[in-house]
């Protein structure tokens, strides 16, 4: 039923307070205000039109929550829904939100105001919660102190860190030689394998076997026979040894040598040959490798200048006085002389006769006569 009233006092009309009974139908002629009805279910008297909160509802969704419009107009939104369990928006803006915001997603972290539990983060591997708060999980090779995370290197490990990486340090490696031990054939090397582009190891029975013995030269030919650089390698001869029982040096050639010094006894099984020169000149100085010289006084005098005894200790030099002609008898003399020093403890010595010779030595001061023949 439906009354068209208006607001204010009719007369002869029936108020809230009247306990009368109308029955039949009633025809009211003059407007009668709503104040007069009471309302038995709300136990209350009948509202007004200033006492209504809306006058028109728009839209029609089911479950819309109603929002109050303008001019008295409510709103039944269809993005604002709720089932009793549920409210539904497309976006909600509160200064607080308390509860567990379970099913809340794709929120960005800079959005959040505060610090987030770690219970309440999905930790993926390698992470942990403790005590609220996220953690690196402890593993093999992996630091952790107040510092924050490092790698953990053992002390004799061969690592260090240098400009902030981590690099090969072989100084810090144990001694091999620690408590007398030595190298054996199954230690290990350490090498960059080169065709492979990676680091590889070597046992060093491998090392020598499969690359040192076939770098180095090996010795060649017999025992006691000495060892002698050729293009490849090493070479020897049998015409060359050396008798380590005996002591003993075998040369089946010839040797060359500017200097020999014998210490003890020279034993001699053969010839012995040296060196012999003919001089024409009018002066000669001696030569290192001058032994015995045979002056030729038939154009000239000759005259031979020995050489500083100081330079020469212990040596000998043989001067014999010739003369190419056979037939005459009579040839220039030859002069025997040094700068330095003194002959017999004179200053020069004269051979005047074909053939007469005279043999000195040096002792390291003057020279001496040691031999002579004729005047």
């Amino acid at each position: 039923m439906a009354y068209n009233v208006v607001k204010g006092a009719v007369e002869g009309s029936v108020d809230q307070h009247g306990d009368q009974e109308i029955g039949g139908v009633k025809i009211f002629k003059n407007t009668i205000s709503a104040s007069v009805f009471y309302d038995t279910d709300a136990e209350s008297p009948c509202a007004t039109l200033k006492d209504v909160a809306f006058k028109k509802v728009v839209g029609s969704s089911s479950g819309a929550v109603i929002t109050l419009g303008k001019a008295g107009e409510a709103h039944a939104n269809f993005n604002l829904t709720f089932d009793g369990t549920t409210l539904k928006t497309k976006e909600l803006e509160a200064k607080l939100i308390k509860g567990s915001a379970t099913g809340i997603v794709d929120v960005p972290p800079d959005q959040f105001s505060g610090q987030i539990a770690a219970h309440h983060i999905k930790l993926g591997n390698g992470l942990t919660n403790v005590r609220g708060n996220v953690q690196l999980r402890p593993y093999e090779g992996i630091a952790l102190d107040r510092n924050g995370v490092s790698v953990a290197i053992a002390t004799q490990g061969g690592l260090s860190i240098q400009n902030n990486k981590i690099a090969l340090d072989l100084s810090r490696t144990e001694n091999v030689t620690t408590n007398g031990q030595g190298l054996s054939d199954n230690d290990l090397l350490v090498v960059t394998d080169t065709s492979h582009n990676q680091i590889a190891h070597s046992s060093l029975a491998h090392f020598y076997e499969g690359y040192i013995k076939n770098k180095i030269s090996h010795a060649a030919g017999k025992p006691n026979e000495i060892q002698l650089k050729d293009k490849q390698g090493f070479t020897s001869s049998p015409n060359f040894s050396y008798d380590k029982g005996s002591n003993t040096l075998k040369v089946a050639g010839t040797t060359h040598t500017d200097t020999l010094k014998v210490a003890g006894d020279l034993h001699c099984e053969g010839a012995v040959i040296q060196n012999i020169k003919t001089i024409t000149s009018r002066i000669y100085e001696v030569q290192s490798a001058d032994y015995t010289l045979l002056c030729d006084t038939q154009e000239c005098p000759v005259t031979v200048v020995l050489p500083p005894a100081c330079n020469h200790t212990g040596r000998v030099i043989a001067i014999k006085k010739t003369n190419s002609d056979k037939h005459k008898i009579n040839s220039y003399p030859v002069l025997l002389k040094v700068n330095e020093g003194v002959i017999d403890l004179r200053d020069e010595i004269t051979l005047k006769t074909n053939y007469s010779m005279r043999s000195v030595q040096s002792d390291g001061e003057n020279w001496w006569v040691i031999g002579a023949k004729g005047n």
